[in-house]
């Protein structure tokens, strides 16, 4: 087995292959590393990478394996986590020139933790945008991430190294945090799996943050089973360490027949580049042929939700950099200019009024839509554009491709609801685009049972592959 096919393989593959001893955690680990530093100059995915660590904990996953002793599914998996997550040892950069001295962390963060004690090898930490907002900077200290897809396209928003690494083989399953977007965005543009949890279940310990009120730690990978099983792993109500077989371990795909399904078609899907949005019947019709009963609704107070999260962001995360306001002038532009100063231009009544406005929301949309199984939209409007792109082209019209990219994922923060970001499609230029999955509060098992049937019926990820599309000599 080749470095790139054990790359390729997702967390189901690898337990069988480890408990049958065909494979090691060591030998997985070690081709992972090689592939990062093959790739990693390419793509700049990874701001720093711990090998040593790396190995040191794959040497004892394999000791367990040995000994015929298995404490979860995620024992022995390549893992990385976003860098505004602490992993000690490592310097926690948040990809600015605020923390790029900083003294390496004394502690892990509760995800990481989590993560370690289920057997999983953290092997590296991804690129962001600086402090998970602002806007990609070329001049930053870590500099821009690039698409896999096809090099010199965006790869998403401030999650997008970790969708770049996943998408690309460096790692099987990403950690990554999503404020409006963040981890859905780069999923869907870099052609992988992205779930966004129930806000406020999955501990945040250790994190830094954009919007306390709004953020959320979220999963990215190649396979909806592997955001299942890590999930399963990190979430707020499982039980770490669990053995193997404590987990739903089949991982098949289930019936779905009889599930409600509501589309928000007013005011949504007449606003697509038409690849996402052939995309996007293709899928509902694929879904109406699973036996799913799918049902259009019109919804109110999308581009409000839009408006509200970005207040509430902007707000929180100017209080939370009080602490940095001697340090102002390293900032990137996007940051500074982008979030705190109109953050700290927010008066504590307009704040309160946003909140007290999305609880509104909340308590209407949770009415409007108890009686459905889950929602299901576009990831967004538009698929990746070049890395210089300000504006996209919508029908007969460009608009703001950063806006528009997180129009229907803002929802979904503003809410606090689950939601994820699998693909659906490839079009003719390589770049994929995705179908979201969204649903009430604690509904990710669903959610995640609608993906795999689904992923199932598309057979998308082996189109996909892990193979960087660019110019030859770059790779």
């Amino acid at each position: 087995m080749t470095g790139e096919d054990i790359c390729s393989l997702g967390v189901l593959d690898l337990v069988r292959l480890y408990r049958s001893k065909e494979l090691s955690p060591v030998e997985v680990i070690t081709a992972h590393l090689n592939r990062v530093d093959r790739l990693n100059p390419v793509l700049n995915a990874l701001i720093s990478i711990q090998p040593d660590q790396a190995l040191n904990s794959a040497r004892s996953a394999e000791a367990l394996f040995q000994a015929d002793i298995s404490i979860s599914p995620m024992q022995g998996i390549p893992v990385s986590v976003k860098d505004l997550i602490r992993v000690k040892g490592s310097r926690t950069t948040a990809a600015s020139k605020v923390l790029q001295h900083a003294p390496p962390d004394t502690y892990d963060a509760a995800i990481v933790r989590r993560l370690r004690a289920a057997g999983a090898v953290i092997f590296g930490k991804t690129n962001l945008y600086e402090f998970a907002s602002g806007q990609p900077d070329p001049n930053g200290p870590f500099g821009i991430v690039q698409n896999p897809r096809r090099l010199g396209f965006n790869p998403g928003m401030s999650s997008s190294g970790a969708g770049a690494a996943v998408a690309a083989g460096l790692g099987t399953v990403a950690i990554g945090t999503d404020t409006g977007g963040s981890v859905r965005i780069p999923a869907h543009f870099c052609g992988v799996c992205g779930l966004k949890p129930t806000n406020d279940r999955i501990d945040m310990g250790g994190v830094i943050p954009l919007s306390t009120s709004l953020d959320s730690l979220g999963f990215l990978a190649r396979r909806v089973s592997d955001i299942e099983i890590a999930w399963e792993t990190c979430t707020v109500d499982a039980t770490a360490g669990a053995t193997a077989e404590e987990f739903p371990f089949s991982h098949q795909p289930q019936s779905v027949r009889g599930w409600k399904l509501v589309i928000p078609r007013e005011g949504v899907l007449n606003r697509l580049q038409p690849d996402v949005g052939a995309a996007f019947d293709n899928t509902v019709e694929l879904l109406a042929k699973l036996g799913c009963r799918i049902l259009e609704a019109q919804v109110e107070g999308i581009d409000e939700m839009a408006e509200l999260t970005l207040k509430i962001t902007r707000a929180e995360a100017a209080a939370y950099h009080e602490r940095f306001r001697s340090e102002e002038y390293l900032y990137g532009p996007g940051f500074l200019q982008e979030r705190l100063m109109p953050g700290r231009d927010v008066k504590a009544t307009e704040y309160l009024a946003a909140c007290s406005r999305r609880s509104k929301l909340q308590s209407q949309w949770a009415e409007r839509f108890g009686d459905i199984d889950l929602l299901i939209l576009p990831s967004g409007p538009v698929t990746a554009q070049s890395q210089d792109a300000r504006m996209a082209p919508i029908g007969s019209r460009d608009v703001d491709y950063r806006t528009a990219s997180g129009r229907f994922t803002r929802i979904f923060n503003c809410l606090g609801w689950p939601a994820m970001s699998m693909p659906n499609g490839i079009n003719d230029g390589g770049l994929s685009s995705g179908i979201q999955i969204a649903g009430l509060p604690d509904s990710e098992r669903k959610i995640l049972t609608l993906g795999k049937t689904l992923e199932s019926a598309l057979s998308i990820v082996d189109r996909l592959g892990i193979e960087v599309r660019g110019a030859a000599n770059a790779i």
